[in-house]
Parts: structure tokens; sequence; C-alpha cells
């Protein structure tokens, strides 16, 4: 008897299991399906209907593209495919720029005796960089070396270094009235010096004008205002012209080139890009390496 009781018992237990999990299933499907009416998925596109729309508005652009190309031709004079960038030369051009980016960036982070010897060893890397460093120079509002060879025009008879000269633009518009010293890390043109800027072979006290034109690269810039209060006569100038992102604190840059024998005579913010300083030499260094004279990197953007 009580055998039979058990077996009646467990038998009841399993179909009231049974029932639940058939409950909890229902239940389960009833809130997924309120869930899916309250709350839809967007319905997704077909590969080929979304294909096509995205090739259709990629050919209104290539024919929007093409006829501006094709207006301009005709206005110059000459067949549209002499406008047609060929892709190779596309190509090549990203890969010039990515040199350019990579040389730029080491420069900034050695010494300028380190980078001498990077470029003696690699003498190509030279040409790439200033072939970089053009075609950045077409995309800025105006180019600081223009500004400083309009200062300096209306005097003659000055004695002039140029550090870190590049294509010595100074000494072709200045040189006819003036002794123009052009140094940079490698002599690429007549006239140029190579030599490292903390080092340039002036004796002391000749020069009427220091130039540090986007050249106070790398991290030893104390060693290069020391080399150019050397070579300065007293009353000298130094100019200095840099890009405005460098600076962490202005007017702590112009106090540390004051403690190294300079007195500031004016600065100037020009296009929101570059800023321009004018120093005169007025006496003895009194740090060699003063606080704030570091500069950030100046670093392009990938494209």
């Amino acid at each position: 008897m009580g055998s039979t009781l058990d077996v009646k018992g467990g038998a009841r237990k399993e179909k009231r299991k049974l029932r639940n999990l058939v409950r909890r299933k229902a239940l389960k499907e009833s809130r997924k399906s309120k869930l899916a009416t309250e709350h839809p998925l967007p319905d997704a596109p077909g590969p080929s209907a979304d294909g096509s729309t995205k090739k259709k508005k990629k050919n209104r652009g290539k024919k929007k593209m093409f006829l501006k190309l094709e207006a301009k031709a005709q206005e110059m004079g000459v067949p549209v495919e002499n406008l047609i960038e060929k892709k190779e030369d596309s190509m090549l051009k990203r890969l010039e720029g990515g040199r350019f980016r990579y040389l730029n960036e080491k420069l900034y982070t050695m010494t300028g005796e380190e980078a001498k010897q990077m470029f003696e060893e690699d003498p190509e890397a030279f040409d790439q960089y200033h072939s970089g460093y053009r075609d950045q120079a077409k995309r800025w509002p105006l180019n600081p070396v223009n500004v400083i060879i309009q200062q300096l025009r209306t005097k003659a008879d000055l004695v002039i270094a140029d550090m870190g000269c590049g294509d010595a633009k100074i000494a072709e518009v200045l040189g006819a009235h003036n002794t123009v010293h052009s140094f940079d890390l490698v002599a690429k043109k007549p006239g140029v010096v190579a030599c490292e800027m903390s080092h340039v072979p002036l004796e002391k006290d000749t020069c009427d004008v220091v130039v540090f034109c986007l050249s106070l690269m790398g991290t030893n810039v104390n060693e290069y205002l020391r080399e150019a209060h050397r070579i300065l006569k007293m009353g000298g100038d130094l100019r200095i012209a840099e890009v405005c992102s460098r600076f962490d604190n202005v007017r702590a840059f112009m106090r540390a080139v004051s403690h190294m024998g300079f007195e500031f005579k004016t600065s100037k913010t020009m296009q929101d890009y570059f800023v321009l300083f004018h120093f005169k030499k007025a006496g003895k260094v009194e740090h060699k390496r003063p606080s704030g004279l570091t500069l950030k990197p100046c670093l392009y953007k990938k494209r």
C-alpha cells in the first residue's frame, strides 16, 4: 500500500514539474513577442540595395569632380588628362609625406649632433625632409622667413647668421647688400656651410643679426642660443620665429632667453600660427640651461 502511494506521489510531482516548465517557456515567449512589438528592430537593407546606393553616390561625386577638372582644363587650354593625378603619383606623395613626418618627429627628439650624424649616414633623408617641409609651407597662411626678410630689408652692410637656413632664402634675397652666413646640417646649395648649430665656424662678436627661423629643433636649444650669444656683437639682434603650438608658456620662454644674456624687445603673433621674437644681446649669460626654454615638438597631422 505504502509503495503504491509513493509511486502515485512521484508521478504527480513529475507532472507538476512538466506543467511549470511549459508555463515558464510560454511566459518567456510572450515577453519576447511583447518586446519585439514595442521596440521593433529596423529592417536591414539588402547588401545589393545598400551597395547600389553607395556606388551611385560615389559615381556622382566622381562625375562632379571630373566636370570641374574639365572646366579648369578648358580655361587653361590643356588636355584634361594633364590635371588628373595618376594613382601612382598619389601613392608616392603619401609615402613621401609619411617619410617627412617620421624625420620631423625624429629631429625634435635628438640633439643637433645626432641629427647631423643621421643625415650624414642617410644623405637622401635630408632631401626628403626638405621636400616635405616645402610641401607643408605651401599650406601656411604666410612664411615667417619672408617677414624676417622684410624687417631686415631696409638695412645694409649687416653681418647675418642664418641658423638652419634650409633653402638659404635670406642669403638669396639680402646677400647683395649684406654678408649672410648660411648654416645647416647638410650643405645642399652654394654658400651653405654644413655644421651643427651649437658650433658654427664664426669668430666671437662678429654678427649683427642671428636668425632662427623654425630651426630651434632638437633637445639642445640652450646650446644653440649660447652660440648665438657668442657670435653676436653687443647690441646685436636675435630673431626667432616658431610655431605657436610649440609653446606651453610664451612668457616663460621669453624670460628664459633673457637669462641667456638677451634683452627682450618685441614679440608678434602672425595669423595665430607663428610667433616672431626680437631680442638684443645685452650682457653675459646668467644661466646656461634656464627653465622655460623647452619647446614642444611640432607634429604634422597624418593624412
